[in-house]
């Protein structure tokens, strides 16, 4: 303590600052929170997913109504203080049906993307480290799959496997893993080439240690966004899938189906459509503000 003393008098007459011990340190991590809260709608965007993780683990327990509660006195009743989004054709409370189809959408959303990314970023991997004919199987089948619109690959791997919420996890996460391994692939390039990959190299390093320890980190900031981003369009996806009777089957609370079974009713009791199809919309929008507000954070490039 003696010796630091000293050192702060003698900084103090020399003029300059202080040491001082509560002195904040800046890092990667602090500085992209730090850009994030300036980002007001991203805020916002993730109190709302957040909201909505609450609301898919405690749904169950808030949910005024049995999920498939019927009641054939109440049928397309409006919204009122005994169901505040009112009933569908069976007379089953909308407000209870979309709080327990949160739990199904984010799952099948956060399930879909998780697969894909996982699957294309070890293909971005292996195709931008060791290039070559691997590079090139890699990249041609991408490109094949990049051919076909997102939803009509979706349909078309639907209608090969069947109907049902988990071969919809599967056609999302197809068509989602292709984005993902050009990003990786992209950024695999970029590195591999490095000093800190030469060294390890150099140092014997195995290929394994130098593509998950030493690359795959660098990527993943442009992972990060990407996958918060692909969350919102697998949502809408699987809902759409839904929607066309190839996703959730009756009587799941899946927000695509719900919206399906509305749409006879919609010219005479709008609530029917219109809570779903508002659930989805707000589900997706924040999520994407969600996205735009890390890739602000994260990306290097841009500045205060």
């Amino acid at each position: 303590m003696a010796g630091l003393n000293l050192f702060k008098k003698k900084t103090a007459e020399s003029g300059q600052p202080e040491l001082n011990e509560k002195t904040d340190i800046k890092t990667p991590f602090s500085e992209a929170v730090r850009k994030f809260k300036r980002q007001k709608n991203s805020v916002i965007a993730l109190c709302f997913i957040l909201f909505l993780v609450f609301l898919a683990f405690f749904g169950d327990i808030l949910a005024p109504y049995g999920v498939n509660e019927y009641d054939y006195s109440s049928i397309l009743q409006g919204p009122s203080l005994q169901h505040f989004f009112g009933t569908d054709e069976f007379g089953r409370d909308l407000f209870s049906r979309i709080l327990m189809g949160t739990k199904i959408s984010l799952a099948v959303g956060l399930g879909a993307v998780t697969v894909g990314a996982i699957c294309g970023t070890i293909l971005g991997l292996l195709g931008g480290y060791y290039g070559g004919i691997i590079d090139s199987i890699i990249m041609r089948i991408c490109d094949t799959l990049f051919a076909f619109p997102g939803i009509i690959l979706a349909i078309a791997i639907v209608a090969i496997l069947g109907s049902g919420l988990y071969n919809v996890v599967i056609a999302v996460a197809v068509f989602s893993t292709p984005t993902f391994a050009r990003l990786v692939r992209g950024r695999t390039l970029a590195l591999k080439n490095t000093v800190f990959v030469q060294a390890a190299k150099n140092l014997g390093a195995s290929d394994f240690r130098i593509l998950f320890k030493h690359i795959l980190p660098g990527a993943f900031p442009e992972i990060i966004v990407q996958y918060t981003m692909s969350i919102g369009s697998s949502i809408l996806t699987a809902s759409s899938l839904s929607f066309l009777g190839m996703g959730a089957q009756p009587p799941t609370p899946e927000w695509g189906l719900l919206l399906a079974n509305g749409r006879t009713y919609m010219m005479s009791t709008v609530h029917t459509t219109l809570f779903p199809g508002l659930a989805i919309f707000l589900t997706v929008l924040s999520f994407n503000l969600l996205g735009d507000g890390l890739r602000d954070a994260l990306d290097p490039k841009l500045t205060d």
